[in-house]
């Protein structure tokens, strides 16, 4: 019967299953929704964002924002989404504040392989700087960057 009435069934592809790493270290929230800042260069926010192009391919975008004034302080785009790309968007964002005391400032992201890792964890701790993660699953402050987005429209 379906045949003769020309209907067919559509299957979607199964999920590909993740690998999880281990997080090097995970971070307290210290920022528990707080998302304001009396200076600037006290409080950013990062996160990545996936751009899905017209080709099919994707790449991702790692943004760095300053929660004093909501200004995107850095951003960077690259083929894959790597602890190295979490850190040259840290670097650039560093490089852009002159006088930066970088002892006062913290940096929130999400529990993400690139934030764990032990490339970018030792990399703020040896310019020392505080991290901030919130928990797993948990994605209100992870959603900072669309807020702001929203409230700029």
């Amino acid at each position: 019967m379906n045949t003769e009435m020309q209907l067919f069934s559509i299957s979607r592809k199964k999920k590909t299953t993740y690998k999880y790493d281990v997080a090097h270290k995970v971070y307290k929230n210290k920022l528990n929704q707080n998302f304001r800042a009396d200076k600037i260069n006290q409080k950013w926010c990062t996160n990545f964002t996936y751009l899905f192009l017209t080709d099919g391919s994707k790449r991702y975008n790692c943004t760095i924002t300053d929660l004093h004034d909501r200004i995107v302080i850095a951003s960077i785009t690259d083929r894959n989404i790597t602890a190295n790309l979490a850190k040259r968007t840290l670097e650039k964002a560093i490089h852009s504040q002159p006088g930066i005391d970088l002892s006062k400032l913290l940096v929130h992201s999400d529990q993400g392989r690139q934030y764990t890792s032990k490339e970018f964890t030792e990399f703020c701790e040896d310019l020392g700087i505080t991290q901030s993660m919130s928990k797993a699953g948990y994605p209100y402050d992870n959603a900072l960057l669309d807020i702001i987005s929203f409230q700029y429209i």
